[in-house]
């Protein structure tokens, strides 16, 4: 009888036969045959490993970059296909391959009668509207996310009833993609100020644009897509959510199987069980939520009970926007939550604004680091310097208890 080694060694000789020639490897013959088989086996499977271990690095070196792909593998493990949502990549190849850089602005707006200051890019362009470190902060970016407050149309029914709807021409989404523009996030309360034709409309020109939109859409599945952000071997996830109106029948309409609208989340069952499975195939998940009450220079109670409840259900970090001031900073469960960004390019009085920057190390994919750039909305917009610059970050420090941000604006939990 053959002993146990003696025919697992057969076994092995027979795979290899099986295998080796399809991968067109021809084994050396004359001397190795005289050591015996098993010298023979072990030879084959050492060529085998050498030839498939070739073969292996290429398809995972293929699979991580996603020109051309149609499924996204990232360095943890993670599959993104293209089908699963919005596929996100950089303009350009990052800077470094072991980090990558977001940043989130808040509110913007292109409508003279809102925001007067939007009237030197009617004449002189977007560039003239920011000074040359601002634009860029945000050309730099590899992934840059605005809340687009308005919707590109020519044509609809303003809401009755409501007291400011706005809407820009349709060729004036040209400024959002010379701003650098990666994702519009559409969640708010003035995409719909138009009705159904300007939502639809706003959709139709951010497609001609190529600017992929988040947090409203022709349908509920649109509305609630998640972007995928794609760039040296890491995905994150961000989802744009609004629970602005405050009420069960808003003038902002509520996307539904059947209608355009936006993704709502006055209750946070829906959007908490897109995050669970963003989390699922994404390295990281952003929430960018729409929410609040205007004005006030701090979070209310319904921002930091949907926040635990976004932290909760895996968001890695939370950014906010709507009360059109700047708000505090909050660690949730050991989550970020920026509560509001406040207006960027919105409004007519000068206003303390700033970007969030996130930047991600891609190596072991996690937050590396936060960054609050403070900026002035006045005539455009400008990066701060000096004395004002830090008033800004003293006054977030203020309403930001355990939470500690340094002179250049990166903040760390206490």
């Amino acid at each position: 009888m053959f002993g146990k080694s003696r025919i697992k060694a057969y076994v092995m000789a027979a795979v290899i036969a099986a295998v080796v020639p399809a991968f067109g490897i021809s084994l050396p013959v004359s001397a190795e045959e005289s050591r015996g088989p098993e010298y023979m086996m072990q030879a084959a499977a050492d060529e085998v490993l050498r030839e498939t271990e070739a073969v292996v690095q290429e398809v995972r070196r293929k699979a991580m970059d996603p020109e051309g792909a149609s499924v996204f593998i990232s360095s943890s493990g993670k599959a993104v296909a293209r089908e699963d949502g919005k596929w996100v990549t950089p303009g350009e190849k990052p800077e470094s391959d072991q980090e990558i850089s977001i940043v989130f602005v808040g509110d913007i707006i292109f409508d003279t009668t809102q925001n007067p200051w939007s009237s030197i890019a009617y004449s002189d362009g977007i560039r003239a509207c920011f000074d040359d470190e601002t634009w860029d902060t945000l050309t730099g970016a590899d992934f840059l996310v605005v809340n687009n407050e308005f919707p590109y149309t020519d044509r609809g029914t303003p809401t009755p009833g409501k007291t400011f709807t706005f809407r820009c021409p349709p060729w004036t989404a040209e400024w959002l993609a010379e701003m650098g523009t990666d994702i519009a996030a559409l969640a708010n309360n003035h995409i719909y100020d138009h009705g159904e034709q300007g939502a639809l409309d706003t959709f139709d020109t951010l497609d001609e644009q190529e600017i992929p939109y988040i947090g409203a859409g022709r349908d509920i599945d649109d509305a609630s897509q998640t972007a995928y952000c794609i760039a040296n071997g890491t995905s994150i996830a961000i989802l744009n959510a609004t629970e602005i109106e405050r009420y069960e029948n808003p003038d902002t309409r509520e996307a539904g199987e059947d209608n355009p609208g936006v993704f709502r989340m006055l209750d946070t069952t829906q959007l908490c069980d897109k995050i669970r499975e963003a989390k699922e195939k994404a390295d990281l998940c952003i929430v960018y939520a729409h929410w609040g009450t205007e004005k006030m220079p701090s979070a209310d109670w319904s921002q930091t009970t949907k926040a635990e409840e976004l932290a909760e259900a895996g968001a890695d970090l939370i950014v906010g926007s709507h009360p059109h001031v700047l708000q505090n900073i909050e660690y949730v469960n050991g989550v970020p939550v920026f509560y509001s960004l406040g207006n960027y390019f919105f409004g007519a009085a000068a206003r303390d604004t700033g970007v969030l920057r996130v930047t991600v190390n891609t190596s072991d994919p996690s937050i590396k680091s936060l960054q609050f750039i403070p900026m002035l909305q006045y005539r455009g917009v400008s990066t701060m310097e000096g004395s004002e610059k830090q008033r800004v970050l003293d006054e977030m420090s203020s309403v930001s208890p355990g939470v500690a941000i340094d002179e250049d604006g990166y903040f760390t939990e206490e």
